[in-house]
């Protein structure tokens, strides 16, 4: 028997987006926990159907301002399947760049989230001060701090122009030494180790039964990198390690996405001092008859996957499966036993986005119905 139920959300504040938690205690301690979603959706899947490739791409670039380059260039990967065409170098070493640069971005913005969540909000500042530098370098190299839109299909839209490696190899090696410093704080510090240390423990078995990826899954032990597994854009030309923990609690999560960060400038050093000197390609208009393709690529979260059907150049079908949908699953059960107050650690942890992940069906009579639009609507209002 639990004593009381509290709802925590829809508007959390350790988190970026509307989400509620429906939570039994019995005294201190969670004895069960039901998430309730759908306060973010925005009918993204819905939206690209019956748009041009081009116009899909559009709005691929904008389902989540964090991975903006993630899933362009998962979209861009399922077009250029279809269209079997091999981006050249100059391309592909672009691609790359501005997806590390995002990974560290993501990252920051993440960490130092986590960093207010205990209550650390000296090195929360720290970790906004770092991911200055990055969004420093997209306006400059695009024009964008958030929202670059710098993949095209079949080329980029931006090249390097004269004094931008230098600008921003010089930020990187900021941010390198910064991060450098503020690792060992995170494994030494006993406030945060008391908040982190064996909170939130996902086990090697259950990571690998709950399907995790990404950081989440590499700190859990699991080698899961789509880089690796299925390299893609210039991956195959670079050195660089997956980072694996193996302890599984939040500590872990967060020191993989730290080391994470460092791997990532590494891997943007070595596309610096190999960028080729030839200029990119212009964009070339295609049509596409009839096909169907997918892509994957590494989003700072984990696997990001775009499904695009196409008849006669408009999209017919998308399906996007985000990271966040993998992830999401194991956290019912891993509030199950804690304290209260390492809920929201707990849920951060796991860095959700759940404006990327959520999707409507219906299921009625053991039949599921995708809902138009019109029918979305009508039924909101019943």
């Amino acid at each position: 028997m639990h004593d009381y139920i509290i709802p925590i959300g829809p508007q959390i504040q350790s988190i970026k987006e509307p989400t509620c938690l429906r939570i039994k205690l019995k005294g201190n301690y969670i004895q069960d926990a039901r998430i309730r979603l759908g306060y973010a959706h925005r009918a993204i899947e819905k939206i690209l159907e019956g748009k041009t490739v081009e116009q899909g791409l559009v709005i691929a670039e904008r389902i989540c301002g964090i991975c903006e380059s993630a899933h362009s260039q998962a979209y861009i990967r399922a077009i250029e399947n279809i269209l079997k065409y091999n981006p050249p170098k100059k391309v592909r070493y672009l691609r790359t760049l501005i997806a590390e640069l995002e990974r560290i971005h993501s990252h920051l913005l993440w960490a130092g989230f986590m960093a207010h969540e205990i209550g650390y909000d000296i090195l929360f500042m720290f970790f906004w001060r770092e991911r200055e530098r990055i969004l420093e370098i997209f306006e400059k190299i695009t024009g964008g701090r958030v929202h670059h839109a710098a993949n095209k299909i079949m080329t980029v839209r931006y090249d390097l122009e004269q004094g931008d490696i230098k600008f921003i190899l010089d930020r990187i090696k900021i941010i390198e030494k910064r991060i450098s410093d503020y690792l060992p704080a995170y494994r030494k510090n006993n406030i945060i180790r008391a908040r982190l240390v064996n909170v939130g423990t996902i086990a090697r078995q259950d990571a690998k039964r709950f399907c995790l990826v990404g950081p989440v899954a590499r700190a859990s032990g699991i080698s899961d990198d789509i880089r690796k597994a299925d390299p893609y854009a210039a991956y195959k030309d670079v050195d660089f390690n997956v980072i694996i923990e193996d302890r599984g609690d939040a500590l872990s999560r967060t020191s993989v996405r730290l080391r994470e960060v460092l791997e990532s400038a590494n891997i943007i050093r070595q596309l610096l001092a190999s960028m080729p000197e030839e200029k990119i390609p212009a964009y070339k208009k295609f049509s596409i008859k009839s096909a169907e393709a997918c892509g994957r690529v590494e989003a700072p979260r984990g696997e990001n996957f775009h499904f695009i059907k196409i008849r006669n150049n408009v999209i017919g079908r998308a399906r996007i499966r985000t990271p966040t949908y993998n992830n999401l699953t194991v956290l019912e059960q891993l509030l199950v036993g804690m304290e209260i107050g390492d809920t929201p650690v707990v849920l951060d942890s796991l860095d959700p986005c759940f404006g990327c992940m959520e999707r409507v069906m219906m299921v009625k009579n053991n039949r599921t119905q995708i809902l138009s639009e019109k029918q979305f609507r009508r039924k909101c209002r019943v």
